[in-house]
C-alpha cells in the first residue's frame, strides 16, 4: 500500500490521482503548486501538515484509516475541514448532479419523473442535514473542546448528548447509491450517452466521497465528543 508524505512534490501527487485535487483544495491549497513539496505547501499556507497527508491519503486509498492517529487531531482541525467539506457538497457536487439530471430527464415520462422526484427529496434532506452539523453538532462539539473540566463542578449535567445527534445522523451516502443503481438498472427512455455517463460518473464520485465524510464524523469526530462528555460527567 502505497502512502503519500510531505517529501514528495505536490504536483506529482495530483497527477497521480486527480481526484485528490478537492480534497486538498478543502484542506487549504490552490492551484500553483510549481515544484514545491507537500511539506513547503504545508508551511507556506500554515496547514497542520499531519492532517494534510493523512485526509489525502484516507482518499487515495480506501484500505487506509488510521483511526487512532486521526482521533488525535484537534476538533477545530476535524469540522474546519468538514465545514470545507460541505461547502464544496453545496457549490460542486449538489449543483452539478442537478444540472445533470435536468439535463438528462427533460421529459414527463414516468420514470423521469420518479427520478426528479427522488433526487429533489434526497437533495433537500441532504442540505438539511448539512444545516443541523453546521448549526447543531459542530458548535456543540466545539463547545464542549473549550470547556476546562478542571474548572467545573463535579458530574456536571450535560442537556444534550452527541448519542441524540447520531440518531438524526442517517447515512445520507446510501441514498446516492439507490438513485444510481435505479438509473443504471431502469432508465430505459431514450437519453443523451454523453448527459448520463457524466452524471452516473458524478454520482459515483459523489458517493465516494460521503463515504470517507462519514467515517471522519463517526469514526473521528463522535468519539472525541463521546470522551468529552465522559470527562465532564465522570470526573
Amino acid at each position: 500500500m502505497k502512502l503519500f508524505n510531505e517529501n514528495l512534490i505536490l504536483a506529482d501527487v495530483v497527477s497521480e490521482n486527480h481526484l485528490l485535487f478537492p480534497v486538498i483544495n478543502r484542506l487549504g491549497v490552490n492551484l500553483g503548486f510549481k515544484n514545491s513539496t507537500i511539506k513547503t505547501i504545508c508551511a507556506e499556507n500554515k496547514i497542520d501538515i499531519e492532517f494534510f497527508i493523512e485526509i489525502i491519503n484516507v482518499f487515495n486509498n480506501e484500505n487506509y484509516f488510521p483511526q487512532k492517529k486521526l482521533q488525535q487531531f484537534s476538533v477545530l482541525t476535524i469540522i474546519n475541514y468538514l465545514n470545507k467539506t460541505h461547502e464544496f457538497y453545496r457549490n460542486y457536487y449538489i449543483a452539478e448532479i442537478d444540472k445533470l439530471i435536468k439535463q438528462l430527464l427533460n421529459n414527463d415520462n414516468i420514470e423521469s419523473k420518479v427520478i426528479r422526484k427522488f433526487y429533489q427529496n434526497y437533495q433537500n434532506e441532504l442540505i438539511e442535514h448539512l444545516k443541523f452539523e453546521e448549526n447543531i453538532v459542530f458548535p456543540y462539539i466545539i463547545e464542549l473542546s473549550n470547556l476546562d473540566v478542571k474548572k467545573l463542578p463535579a458530574k456536571m449535567k450535560i442537556n444534550y448528548s452527541i448519542n441524540d445527534f447520531e440518531k438524526e445522523h442517517s447515512n445520507i451516502d446510501n441514498k446516492i447509491s439507490d438513485l444510481r443503481n435505479f438509473i443504471i438498472r431502469y432508465l430505459s427512455v431514450s437519453y443523451d450517452n454523453n448527459t448520463c455517463n457524466s452524471l452516473l460518473s458524478a454520482l459515483f464520485l459523489f458517493e465516494k466521497d460521503l463515504q470517507n465524510h462519514t467515517r471522519i464524523e463517526e469514526k473521528i469526530l463522535f468519539p472525541k465528543a463521546k470522551f468529552l462528555e465522559k470527562s465532564f460527567t465522570t470526573k
